[in-house]
């Protein structure tokens, strides 16, 4: 015997005693413990589908703050961090001579005065 074989043999028997309970139900008198029995797990069937239905709706709203507020932030904070480290690690080989950052609203007659002088030292000792 196959399990699904099995299977087939207990629901039958299961769905024959349902339709017997209900037709001795009907033709003699109500049954108090089945129905009883009957409501009490209906209750309990749809108790728990609610509380299913809740901790869905709890973790979607989790993974959604999780996907769309803290992961973008989070990656945001390394990008930032990693373009720091980069900064740093090129202006420490000297990789611009000069001021650091040049202003529009300021002077920059100071950093081309420097590179002339530079051009001027390296020429003078060629």
């Amino acid at each position: 015997m196959t399990t699904t074989f099995v299977l087939f043999i207990f629901s039958m028997l299961v769905l024959s005693g349902l339709v017997g309970s209900k037709i001795f139900e009907i033709k003699v008198r109500k049954i108090d413990f089945l129905s009883n029995l009957f409501t009490k797990g209906d209750e309990k069937i749809h108790q728990i589908i609610r509380k299913a239905l809740s901790k869905y709706r709890l973790y979607k709203r989790i993974a959604n703050i999780f996907i769309f507020e803290f992961l973008p932030s989070y990656l945001y904070e390394l990008l930032v961090r990693m373009k720091d480290f980069v900064s740093k690690k090129y202006y420490e080989v000297g990789g611009v001579s000069g001021r650091r950052v040049l202003r529009s609203n300021g002077s920059v007659s100071f950093f081309l005065e420097q590179l002339s002088e530079k051009n001027q030292n390296s020429e003078n000792k060629i």
